[in-house]
C-alpha cells in the first residue's frame, strides 16, 4: 500500500470512527460533556472531509494551501479546551464563558484571510502551542480538586481514580504537537502518524468520558450545595428522612435532626454536634455501616435523618478528612482485626471490610499501614495468608 493509499485509508477510518462517536455520545444528550464530546467529534469529521477534498491526489498544491488548511482546523482547538474543562470542572461552562474560548482563534482565522503570510500562520502556531500549554497547566492543576469533590460522595474508588484522565490530558497535548509539526511539515508521513496517534488517543479517550458523564451529576451537585448555605430541611424532607431511618433497623434516635441545622445557641449546638456524633459512633461502631461496599454520603445522610450538605462539612470540620478517607479508615481498622485473628484469604477480608476488589483493599491498605496485608499479618504471628 502506496503512502497515498494508506492516508485515503486512514482519513476514512478516521472519519468513520468520529461520526460513529457522534451519534453515540449524543444518544444520551443529558450530560453537558456527551454534548460536547459529540459536537468536537461532528466538526473533527468534517474536517477530515475538507482535508480529503484539498489533498486531491495526496499532496497539497501549495505550502499556503496546506497552511490555510490548518488554519481552519484551528476551530477544533476551542472544542478540546471545552471537553477538557467540562471533564475536569463539570457545570462550570455556560454559553458565555465557552464563547470567550472561541474570540482568539476567530481572531486568527480572520487575520489568516486578510494575511496569508507563512509569517502570520507562525505566530498561529506558537500561539495555539502556548494555549496547548496553559490548558495542559490548567487541567492538570484541577484533576486534584475533582477527586476530592468526588471523595466527599463515594466511599469506593470506581470513580475516585483520575490516573486516566491526567493522561488523556497529556496525550491531547501530545496530539497538539503532532498537529503543528504536521502543519509546518505537511506530507502523507506526517498526515498518517497525526491520524494514527489521534485515533488511539480518542478510542480510549472516548470509553472514558463515556463512563465520565456518568457521575457528572453528583460532581454538579456537591459544587452547587458546597456554595450554598446550610439551610434546615423541610417538614417533609424530615419525615422522609426519619422514615428512612426507621426502616434501615439502627434504631438511632432521630427527633433532634429536626432542629439540627436550625440556627441554635451555643449550648444547643454543642449538644446537637455531641448527640450527632453520637448516632455516627453507633451506625459504624455497632451496625458496621462501612462494610456497605457502595456506601455513599447521600445514603449516609439519610441513615441519620440529615442532608448531605451537613454531614459533608461534619466530616470535614469536625473529623478533618473526606467522606471516603473516614469510611475506608473504618474498612481497614476491621481488615486488620480480621487479618490478626482469622486465617482468611486476602480477598475474603477484602468482601467482608467493605471492599469492592482485593486490588482496591491492597492498595488502601498499603497507603495507611505503610506495609502490605501479608506483611501486616505476617508481624502479627498470622502466616497462612494466601492470595499473595
Amino acid at each position: 500500500m502506496t503512502s497515498c493509499n494508506l492516508l485515503y485509508f486512514l482519513y476514512g477510518a478516521s472519519i468513520m470512527f468520529h461520526l460513529m462517536m457522534a451519534l453515540l455520545f449524543s444518544y444520551k444528550r443529558r450530560a453537558s460533556l456527551n454534548i460536547y464530546v459529540s459536537t468536537l467529534m461532528l466538526v473533527t469529521a468534517a474536517q477530515y472531509v475538507k482535508n480529503l477534498a484539498l489533498i486531491g491526489d495526496g499532496c497539497y498544491d501549495s505550502a499556503l494551501e496546506s497552511l490555510f488548511s490548518s488554519s481552519i482546523d484551528l476551530l477544533t482547538m476551542p472544542l478540546y479546551a471545552i471537553v477538557l474543562i467540562e471533564a475536569c470542572r463539570p457545570g462550570w461552562l455556560n454559553w458565555w464563558r465557552a464563547s470567550l474560548l472561541y474570540i482568539p482563534f476567530l481572531a486568527f482565522m480572520a487575520v489568516s484571510l486578510a494575511y496569508p503570510e507563512p509569517l502570520v500562520f507562525d505566530v498561529i502556531h506558537i500561539s495555539s502551542f502556548v494555549y496547548g500549554v496553559v490548558l495542559l497547566g490548567w487541567s492538570l492543576h484541577e484533576v486534584p480538586r475533582f477527586e476530592r469533590a468526588l471523595m466527599e460522595e463515594f466511599s469506593y474508588e470506581k470513580y475516585i481514580n483520575f490516573n486516566w484522565l491526567r493522561g488523556i490530558i497529556l496525550s491531547f497535548f501530545c496530539i497538539l504537537l503532532l498537529w503543528i509539526y504536521d502543519s509546518v511539515n505537511p506530507s502523507c508521513e506526517n498526515d498518517a502518524i497525526y491520524l494514527i496517534g489521534s485515533l488511539v488517543v480518542w478510542a480510549v479517550a472516548c470509553f472514558f468520558f463515556y463512563r465520565q458523564a456518568r457521575v457528572i451529576g453528583v460532581v454538579k451537585a456537591y459544587e452547587s450545595a458546597d456554595s450554598q448555605s446550610v439551610v434546615a430541611p423541610s417538614e417533609a424532607e424530615d419525615e422522609a428522612l426519619a422514615s428512612v431511618v426507621a426502616s434501615s433497623d439502627t434504631d438511632i434516635d432521630t427527633d433532634t435532626d429536626t432542629d439540627l441545622l436550625d440556627t441554635p445557641t451555643d449550648e444547643q449546638s454543642v449538644q446537637q454536634e455531641a448527640a450527632f456524633a453520637e448516632r455516627m459512633h453507633l451506625l459504624f461502631e455497632r451496625d458496621h455501616v462501612y462494610l456497605n461496599p457502595r456506601l455513599r454520603l447521600t445514603e449516609l445522610a439519610a441513615l441519620l435523618g440529615t442532608n448531605r450538605t451537613y454531614l459533608s462539612q461534619y466530616i470535614n470540620q469536625c473529623c478533618d478528612t473526606t467522606f471516603y478517607d473516614f469510611v475506608n479508615d473504618y474498612r481497614i481498622h476491621h481488615a486488620k482485626l480480621l487479618l490478626h485473628s482469622t486465617d482468611d484469604t486476602l480477598d475474603t477480608i477484602a468482601m467482608k471490610s467493605g471492599f469492592n476488589s482485593l486490588s482496591t483493599f491492597r492498595r488502601a491498605f498499603q497507603q495507611r499501614e505503610g506495609k502490605s496485608p501479608i506483611e501486616f499479618r505476617a508481624s502479627n504471628g498470622k502466616n497462612s495468608a494466601s492470595n499473595g
